[in-house]
This record gives structure tokens, C-alpha cells and sequence, in this order.
């Protein structure tokens, strides 16, 4: 495990409502499974990740976005079946790849997802799903990512866009609500909207300004993927967490640190830098304001760094490209 963040306190007082024991969670993102593409593209990973969370006793697994790319596919209905049957419950967000091939709605039903943008209430937290997976685009209004249509933008296009009748619906499941929040979305709600965030990220956090106004914790924990970077972030007493990528970090340029054999039965591995093992995190929710991530740490593919591989080792935003998800343990107090 890596880097072990101390307890913090906010704000004196009462500890928020509610009882029960702690709520654990088993989080990953960005698995990417497309057999022949990228790196690690066997299910493997899935069922390492799987067994971790039975390990640890977990309540509960989410993917945060982008698990595979072809839900119609024969292996991507084997991959889906592995983990929509396990014997934990299982839920997910969209993320943008997640309906390439696919109309979304039928990613949706693959998923068993009601709709892109879903909450639902489980061991004293209610869980809001966000889809930020839309176009916002001139003189036609917003159009749902399905069938790669995100990459072929027309001229003043801008992606990652939450319209607004979903705003009006977050604001209802958010702003009084009876359980402390966790909001999950694909897409960063912290990031700037040129880090590629959600552009009208500022809406959402107003959303959530308005609930904790109202009481303080209602919103707790933001989490998002979609980077294939590890990051927390204190934000207006909110924990923004964006979760690396379980299998890679993905490059627009190419490297040569991959071995021939290997390039040449994974198409796309020239672009990623993988990791040799799954990096997922159990979290653990508690009534009382605790949060804790158990993350985890690899080593890089073929021990090729970005250094190694001439690539630059930080994102747009400067955020560090690591095969790990961090640790911390949290207190937050609000009154």
C-alpha cells in the first residue's frame, strides 16, 4: 500500500446521522477489456479483483466507467456475465467506451443498469450514478455517447456534458436526502474542464453546496475514473477521488519499450504503459464520517516506466502516472 493519508476534522460537532456498521466497498476503474487491443486483456484481472473483494468481505463492487468496450461481442458477454453473476452484488457507472459499440441503451440492459444515471440506497448511504457521457452540440442540444459517435465531433462540439433535466434530477435525489451521498461519475467533477473534466462540473458542486448547506455531510465522497490516474482531493468538505485505471495508462504517442512478439497481438499496446497486476481499493464507509481506501500498487509491464519508455510521466493537469491507487484514512466531523 502506498501512501497513508492522516485523520482529518472539518468541522467540530455532532457526527452525522445514522447507524449501523461500516459499508465496504470494493472500487475499481478503466479495466478496458477489448481481447487483442491493449495489455492484460484476458479476464484475469476482473477475477483477481473479484476475489480481493470476497477476501476482504466487501458488501458490495462498483466499477467507476469504461469495464469493456464491446458488450455484444461473445467474450464481452462472457467477460459481463463473470462479473453481473458474482456473488457480491455488483454495480457501475458508464463511462465513454463503454457503449462503443453499442447504442446506449443497450449497454444499459447489458449492465443491468436502469439508466445511465441511477442512486440507490445500501448499508446506510444512498449511492448517486451520474452520466456525464454526453455531447453537448451546436443547434442540436446534447446527444448520448453510443456506437463511438463521441469521436466524430461536429465543428464547436465539447464532451462530457451532464444535461440539465439530469441536474434537476440529482438535486433531487441529493439535496434532503435522508442518507449521507457517495456520487459516482466516469468523468471528474474536480478536474478543470480543460483536464478534461465535466464541463459543467461548477453545477454539479453547486448541487452539492446546496445539500450540505442544508445539512452538513449530506454529500460525502465524489469519485470518478476515466483519467487512468490517482488522485484525492479535499473540495468544500467533499473527498474527490479519482480512481486509476486497473490495467494501463493510455498515451496518444506511441513507445517502442514493448517487445515485438508482443505489439503484434496487442494492437494498441504501443500507446499504454500497463500494470503486471490489477490495481483496485477496498473502501470503507462509516456512519460516523470515517473514510477508508485500501488501495494497492503494482509494477509496470515489462518494467517500463514513462521514463523508461520516453514518455512524460505526468497528465495534463500534472498529476503523476503511477501503477498504484493510494491508501488514506479519514475522519470528517460536520455540524
Amino acid at each position: 500500500m502506498a501512501l497513508a493519508v492522516p485523520g482529518l476534522t472539518l468541522a467540530e460537532a455532532a457526527k452525522t446521522d445514522g447507524a449501523g456498521r461500516p459499508l465496504r466497498v470494493c472500487v475499481f476503474s478503466d479495466l478496458h477489456y477489448e481481447p487483442g487491443c491493449f495489455v492484460n486483456d484476458t479476464p484475469a484481472f476482473l477475477e483477481k479483483i473479484l476475489a480481493r473483494a470476497e477476501a476482504a468481505k466487501c458488501d458490495m463492487v462498483i466499477h467507476v466507467g469504461d469495464l469493456l468496450h464491446n458488450v455484444k461481442s461473445a467474450k464481452g458477454k462472457e467477460f459481463l456475465k463473470i462479473y453481473n453473476d458474482f456473488r457480491i452484488p455488483t454495480y457501475g457507472c458508464l463511462g465513454n467506451h463503454d457503449q462503443d459499440a453499442t447504442f446506449y441503451k443497450e449497454t444499459c440492459e447489458a449492465y443491468r443498469m436502469p439508466d445511465g444515471h441511477y442512486s440507490f440506497d445500501r448499508g446506510g448511504f444512498r449511492f448517486v450514478v451520474l452520466d456525464p457521457n454526453y455531447t453537448l452540440n451546436p443547434g442540436i442540444g446534447a446527444v448520448h455517447h453510443e456506437n463511438h459517435n463521441y469521436a466524430k465531433l461536429v465543428k464547436g462540439a465539447r464532451i462530457n456534458y451532464i444535461p440539465e433535466p439530469q441536474l434537476e434530477w440529482l438535486r433531487d435525489r441529493v439535496v434532503g436526502s435522508p442518507l449521507p451521498c457517495v456520487v459516482l461519475s466516469h468523468q471528474s467533477l474536480e478536474r478543470p474542464e480543460s483536464g478534461r473534466g465535466v464541463i459543467n462540473a461548477d453545477a454539479v458542486r453547486a448541487i452539492f453546496a446546496e445539500a450540505n448547506a442544508r445539512k452538513p455531510g449530506t454529500v460525502r465522497l465524489a469519485m470518478n475514473g476515466h483519467m487512468h490516474t490517482d488522485n484525492l482531493r479535499i473540495l468544500d468538505d467533499i473527498l474527490y477521488w479519482e480512481v486509476n485505471s486497473a490495467n494501463y495508462h493510455w498515451y496518444n504517442q506511441t513507445h517502442t519499450a514493448y517487445p515485438a512478439e508482443f505489439v503484434r497481438t496487442h494492437g494498441l499496446s504501443q500507446n499504454v504503459l500497463g500494470w503486471k497486476e490489477p490495481l483496485s481499493a477496498i473502501l470503507t464507509l462509516s456512519p460516523d464520517g470515517g473514510i477508508r481506501i485500501e488501495g494497492s500498487k503494482s509494477d509496470f509491464l515489462f518494467g517500463a516506466t514513462p521514463e523508461k519508455a520516453g514518455l512524460d510521466p505526468y497528465d495534463v493537469n500534472g498529476r503523476r502516472v503511477t501503477a498504484e491507487i493510494q491508501s488514506a484514512n479519514l475522519k470528517f466531523s460536520y455540524c
